[in-house]
Order: structure tokens, then C-alpha cells, then sequence
């Protein structure tokens, strides 16, 4: 398969942020940073995409997002056509393990010694390859907490990497979901991996998973914001009393809307703050 990228000459880490959410609503597949390479003698983004997809079509879309985001000099955007292969040689070359509390996520590719616990990645385009803050909070705050015999809840579970985590720190079973094929298969994969699968179940999201009340000691959640504010009320009634709900993919400059939405839902305390540049975590209680 051939595939095409999508060079864009940004630099602002904020804008960085929220352009790659966007991207992979337009079928993105994946980006890299060219800021953080040595192979590569530009900065900014690049995006890959599918050679099925129009590249004009995906500039002309980055472009309105820029329009919508009220800055009118839009930065220099490029496309070019890549062979599938070089792509994923050139992507390997620029990723390293990632730290994150307790956890040491590694490319499934590498053989790495260490002391941290394990998770095994095969970074496709699924979210969660550590290297985002809003993945590396979430693993911060899991590695704080004993897990053991705990059923929890994964919304958005992308790579499968929270679930993973959740599992190596004691949990009996996550419940993993997702409404894209593509992070349904990588979180699978990804489970097997890690010798996590027969504590993963792997699922599309569904209504029917927020019918039962009070089943999940624990829900995890690292999703866009006005996703969390929506699914706020149905997390509160799948936790348990007491259990904990997990947030993040806020923004810091964000963070009193989900505070005010938190307050609206009623029944629920906030119970840790954290941030790491430009984005937060919070977690809340339930009465």
C-alpha cells in the first residue's frame, strides 16, 4: 500500500495539541513530531494518511481548521507521497520508551532492561503511545493506586495501553471500549502483547454499556473534553460508590468547564488535580 504525509510547519505546542485530535477525525493514521527527530532537518507536524485519501481534500480541511481556530496565516502545508514501508522504517527510528510513573511503555520491536513495569506497544494509529501528556498523566495516576481484584472501565481505550497498565498494577478485568475498528484491533493486539487478554475485554462502545448501576470500581477516561463532559453522567452510574473516575484530555486552560459540568452532575468530588504542560487530570469521587 502507498501512503502520502501531510507536512505542517507549526510550532505552538498548544496548537500542536489540539490540530492532532482534529487530524485523526480526518484519517490520519499517524504523526509525527519533526521537532523531536534528528533525521528530519524540519520542524512541526507530520500526518500519514492512506493513499485513498484526497491529500487536497485533507489540506484544504487543516486549512478551515486553522480559519475556525481564528488564526488567518496558516502555516506552510505540504503533501508527498511515501511508500508504506519507508514510513514505517523511518517511524521507528524516532521512537523511544516512555516513562511514565511505575510504567516503562516500549515499542513491541525493542528488547529494553529495566526495572519499571513493562507495556508493550506496536504504535499504529490507535491513541495511547505514551508519548502524549495526557497518556502519561493517566499512567501517573494509575501507577498511584492498588488495583488488585478491581474491575474498571476503560472509555476510549484507543491502543489498550490504560487497560494494559490497569491489568500489571492488579486489576481482575478491564472492560475496554472503543468506537473505532482500528483501536479495536490495536487494543487486542496490544493486549496480547502483554499477556493481558484474559483480563481485557475488547468491545465497541455501546448504550448498553452505561445501563447497569454501580458495577465499576474504577473508570478510566482520557478522551476529548466535551466528550467527558457528555459522558460524565453516565460514568457516575456504572462506578460504584466510592470508586473513582479518572479524567483527562483537558486542557489546563479548560479545566473550570469540566469543574462547572463535575458540579452540574451532582454526587461526585473532586479528589486530585495534576497537570504536565499544557494539559490536566482530574479525579473525582463518587458519594
Amino acid at each position: 500500500m502507498e501512503w502520502f504525509f501531510v507536512d505542517i510547519d507549526v510550532n505552538d505546542e498548544i496548537m500542536k495539541d489540539v490540530l492532532m485530535e482534529f487530524v485523526f477525525t480526518i484519517g490520519c493514521k499517524g504523526i509525527e513530531d519533526l521537532d523531536e527527530t534528528t533525521f528530519e532537518d524540519q520542524s512541526g507536524l507530520r500526518l500519514f494518511f492512506e493513499e485513498d485519501e484526497d491529500p487536497l481534500m485533507i489540506i484544504n480541511s487543516i486549512k478551515l481548521f486553522f480559519h475556525e481556530h481564528g488564526i488567518e496565516d496558516v502555516p506552510e502545508i505540504r503533501s508527498e507521497k511515501i511508500p508504506n514501508a519507508d514510513w514505517r522504517e523511518e517511524w521507528k527510528k524516532t521512537y523511544e520508551p516512555v516513562e511514565a510513573g511505575s510504567f516503562l511503555v516500549v515499542p513491541a520491536w525493542m528488547n529494553v532492561e529495566t526495572d519499571k513495569i513493562k507495556i508493550l506497544i506496536e504504535p499504529k494509529m490507535a491513541f495511547g503511545t505514551g508519548t502524549h501528556e495526557t497518556t502519561k498523566l493517566m499512567l501517573e495516576e494509575i501507577s498511584k493506586h492498588d488495583l488488585k481484584d478491581t474491575t474498571i472501565f476503560d472509555a476510549g481505550s484507543g491502543s489498550g495501553i490504560l487497560a494494559i497498565a490497569a491489568v500489571k498494577m492488579g486489576s481482575l478485568g478491564v472492560t475496554a471500549v472503543d468506537i473505532d475498528e482500528e483501536s479495536y484491533d490495536n487494543c487486542k493486539e496490544n493486549a496480547h502483547l502483554n499477556h493481558a487478554d484474559m483480563h481485557i475485554h475488547t468491545k465497541f462502545a455501546t448504550e448498553t454499556d452505561y445501563e447497569k448501576e454501580n458495577v465499576y470500581d474504577t473508570v478510566l477516561a482520557n478522551i476529548d473534553r466535551s466528550m467527558l463532559e457528555e459522558l460524565l453522567p453516565k460514568f457516575k452510574h456504572i462506578v460504584k460508590p466510592g470508586g473513582m473516575i479518572i479524567l483527562s484530555g483537558i486542557l489546563v486552560d479548560e479545566n473550570q468547564k469540566m469543574y462547572k459540568r463535575i458540579s452540574e452532575v451532582g454526587g461526585l468530588i473532586v479528589d486530585g488535580y495534576y497537570e504536565k504542560n499544557e494539559w490536566c487530570l482530574i479525579r473525582v469521587v463518587k458519594n
